[in-house]
């Protein structure tokens, strides 16, 4: 388990190893059934609801999704044509694809993957803990538009719209776009700003600050719309026309993180909790359907989390098997 759990080894490879190392052959389905186990073990143990629980009682909570390789597409997938939300980013995988999504603590104490059929705003938003109302960090996809209704608010990640801009300058024509350049120079002093506050103690930026800088960004971006808005395309509008409308209309969910400082200015955090599954499925490639996925992501969140609260992945293994797995602690009452 420790291979195929925590080294991301497939259960045919494990048994090979185990059969070199112990002189003993087994076979992969051997293999397999032992991470069945655990996984069962957790779920006796009630470790799905404890992580849930925890997770709801944060004040904020960082999310993004990863394209997987599933065999078994015979899955029911939501086919409804308003769900199929655009993304700005052009490096996402088509919405009716099987992905997981990472929910992670902003300082990576507790991680949450989980299988999704699709990436369609209704299977996003189940796999978002149902009791969770606090502040949310997302990379910009539409399909969490909707929890706005039960969530404080949301924080899109600077880091994408950071690349985003970055793109819209190497288009030129010339400096055109150094408005783009300005946004960046913007959000970073923004940040600053922010830590600075933070290790004086404060909780707020000074309002004459915040006004100033929020001005300039509404300046920027009223220049990206003005001369964009008639630039020819080949694809419908102009980059940097799409990028100043977007800037313009989510204004207030990028400069969320400098009215509360709970919230974390990317999701670098929820990124990085992505990793496992893309190391997993560069090694072997595939999962054979969305039980053995959600089977590999149920193990994934307790060693990841317990790991990050000092316990080992072989401790946690056989504490799991013993009936005497790791629990988040309960969330503190708000």
């Amino acid at each position: 388990m420790v291979l195929t759990g925590y080294g991301n080894v497939p259960p045919g490879r494990a048994a090979q190893v185990m059969g070199m190392l112990l002189g003993v052959p087994v076979s992969a389905g051997w293999a397999d059934k032992a991470s069945g186990r655990l996984a069962a073990q957790l779920g006796k143990a009630g470790f799905d609801a404890a992580m849930l629980a925890a997770l709801a009682g944060e004040k904020a909570l960082a999310a993004d999704e990863t394209p997987v390789n599933v065999l078994d597409s015979s899955a029911p997938q939501p086919a409804a044509r308003e769900e199929q939300e655009q993304d700005p980013e052009e490096d996402k995988a088509a919405a009716g694809a099987p992905h997981v999504l990472i929910v992670r603590t902003p300082d990576g104490r507790l991680t949450w993957l989980q299988a999704l059929a699709s990436r369609r705003k209704a299977d996003v938003a189940a796999g978002i803990p149902a009791a969770f109302t606090g502040l949310l960090m997302t990379d910009g996809y539409t399909g969490y538009q909707h929890l706005l209704s039960r969530l404080a608010g949301i924080q899109q990640c600077c880091q994408h719209i950071i690349r985003r801009c970055r793109a819209v300058i190497k288009l030129g024509p010339g400096g055109l776009q150094s408005w783009a350049g300005d946004i960046i120079a913007i959000l970073r002093e923004a940040h600053q700003a922010v830590q600075d506050a933070r290790a004086r103690g404060s909780t707020a930026l000074g309002a004459d600050l915040l006004d100033e800088l929020r001005q300039r960004y509404d300046e920027a971006a009223t220049f990206g719309i003005t001369h964009n808005r008639l630039r020819d395309w080949h694809e419908g509008n102009h980059p940097g026309y799409a990028l100043g409308c977007w800037l313009r209309d989510y204004k207030e969910q990028v400069f969320l993180f400098t009215r509360d400082f709970a919230a974390d200015w990317t999701t670098n955090v929820a990124e990085r909790g992505a990793k496992s599954a893309k190391r997993h499925q560069a090694v072997s490639g595939y999962w054979h359907s969305l039980a053995t996925l959600a089977r590999w992501c149920r193990i994934r969140n307790y060693l990841d989390s317990a790991a990050d609260h000092g316990i080992t992945a072989l401790d946690a293994i056989r504490d799991a098997l013993t009936g005497k797995p790791w629990l988040p602690p309960l969330p503190a009452i708000r």
